[in-house]
């Protein structure tokens, strides 16, 4: 019984310890001329025409793909300023944790030990801090990128249209029929 009851705990952790998602690929087969896609291949990217128009973290050129919808590219320029942000960031974290190594050498220093692991202490305190605001960043922009993708779409992309390009084509499918006419318009 013992047994049976390790396996199944043992298969559990092992259902658990692998993630338990899947990943889904799905690439659209029918999209308007101007309409932004987002995919995400190792990191996340977006295309429209055929042609890949800027990818995270920088998110450079969205804001300038979006710029005849404001409000899409305020959030496309709000994206770029958070992913450039993460970049620092993650570089400030990086280096307060490098930094934090120094505190071992208040291990052979008799003296002035404790400084020295307290120095180490603070500093990788302050290196976890912007690792965990680098997070933050990154996900805030890569937000702020879809809510621009998600605002042009909806103006603009998904009609046919291009900044560059605000003609939108002729609908593709039948005309829509006239609207009913009324019997007695006067009401009498």
């Amino acid at each position: 019984m013992i047994a049976l009851r390790a396996s199944a705990v043992l298969a559990l952790a092992a259902l658990v310890g692998t993630g338990g998602c899947a990943a889904t690929q799905y690439t659209p087969t029918l999209v308007a001329r101007g309409e932004l896609t987002l995919r995400y291949d190792g990191g996340f990217a977006m295309d429209a025409g055929g042609r890949e128009v800027s990818h995270g973290l920088s998110w450079s050129g969205l804001d300038d793909y979006t710029r005849c919808v404001p409000v899409a590219s305020a959030k496309a320029s709000q994206a770029q300023a958070r992913g450039r942000a993460s970049y620092v960031t993650a570089i400030l974290g990086g280096v307060f944790g490098a930094a934090a190594l120094g505190g071992f050498y208040g291990l052979v220093d008799n003296q002035n030990g404790g400084a020295w692991l307290l120095a180490g202490v603070g500093s990788a305190t302050v290196g976890l801090v912007f690792g965990v605001l680098t997070q933050a960043l990154r996900n805030s922009a890569n937000g702020h990128a879809v809510d621009a993708m998600n605002i042009y779409n909806d103006a603009v992309g998904s009609l046919g249209a291009t900044c560059e390009d605000l003609r939108y084509p002729a609908p593709a499918g039948p005309a829509p029929p006239p609207p009913p006419v009324e019997a007695n318009p006067t009401g009498q």
